[in-house]
């Protein structure tokens, strides 16, 4: 039964791996739906001006942060099946006077760490700070990586340790973001 599970997961990253051109495409179409949901939040008048004016917005960075989180998180678990559900935490060090570190903190359970994870992680965060730089952004010219995502098994959660140590804290529990609890529009 394991060594089945193992050839699904496989198969899955060869899919999605085998076609850089459909990352590409994913990142973009990530990019351009998260921030069309984010200017939606925003006053009518607002809602046309490009990100790199609405740079100082905390609810506009906000939005578009908690956007990407839900997209990135469903994309995920469309491209590896094996994913229980995918949760968002905050980075201790990102706390300043920013709305937004920049980062995308996403912590998947899974049944067993997967390498196909990291992998599709890897090229995505890529193609997504490849999209968001030629934007013109101004954030986004001297970051390096935009998504930060760990893993976590179901033992280590039922266990509380390893990052399943997290979902214990009082102050910063991470918040799961897929499956929603509710229904939304993706």
């Amino acid at each position: 039964m394991k060594r089945v599970a193992n050839l699904c997961q496989e198969r899955t990253l060869e899919n999605v791996v085998a076609d850089p051109n459909g990352i590409k495409q994913v990142a973009g179409d990530l990019c351009d739906t998260a921030l069309t949901d984010a200017k939606a939040t925003l006053h009518p008048l607002l809602q046309q001006v490009k990100p790199q004016h609405l740079d100082q917005r905390c609810e506009f960075l906000q939005a578009f942060k908690h956007a990407m989180e839900r997209r990135i998180a469903r994309q995920l678990a469309i491209w590896q099946p094996c994913i229980r559900a995918v949760f968002e935490f905050d980075n201790p060090r990102g706390v300043g006077t920013e709305c937004w570190d920049g980062t995308i903190h996403l912590l998947v359970m899974v049944p067993q760490l997967l390498n196909s994870v990291k992998t599709i992680g890897t090229k995505l965060d890529r193609d997504i700070l490849k999209r968001l730089r030629r934007s013109g952004w101004p954030r986004f010219e001297k970051t390096k990586s935009i998504i930060e995502i760990q893993q976590v098994t179901t033992d280590e959660f039922r266990r509380g340790i390893s990052y399943g140590a997290m979902f214990l804290s009082l102050y910063a529990a991470p918040a799961q973001v897929w499956p929603s609890a509710r229904k939304q529009k993706d």
